[in-house]
């Protein structure tokens, strides 16, 4: 499992899950915790997953929407997953 197969994984769920495919920056960072406990080991840092999820955005994986900021958190809209 790499870190950007785990966020996608997380992003699918969200995308053909919840109707507001809404989610912040700190929900990616989080994964490296979920990651910890699902995997028995740390697939990256929190940094490396928003470094990750910033590579995603640029490399077209995914598309997002940012939202206005709420108490320092950059929400986000899911919009679309190349599949």
């Amino acid at each position: 499992m790499t870190v950007r197969k785990h966020i996608l994984e997380n992003l699918e769920t969200l995308f053909y899950g919840l109707p507001s495919n809404k989610f912040r920056t700190s929900d990616i960072q989080e994964l490296a915790y979920e990651g910890k406990k699902e995997f028995g080991k740390f697939l990256g840092s929190p940094g490396t997953y928003t470094r990750e999820f910033r590579r995603m955005r640029t490399d077209g994986i995914i598309k997002v929407k940012k939202l206005n900021r709420k108490n320092r958190q950059q929400i986000w809209i899911l919009q679309s997953i190349k599949d």
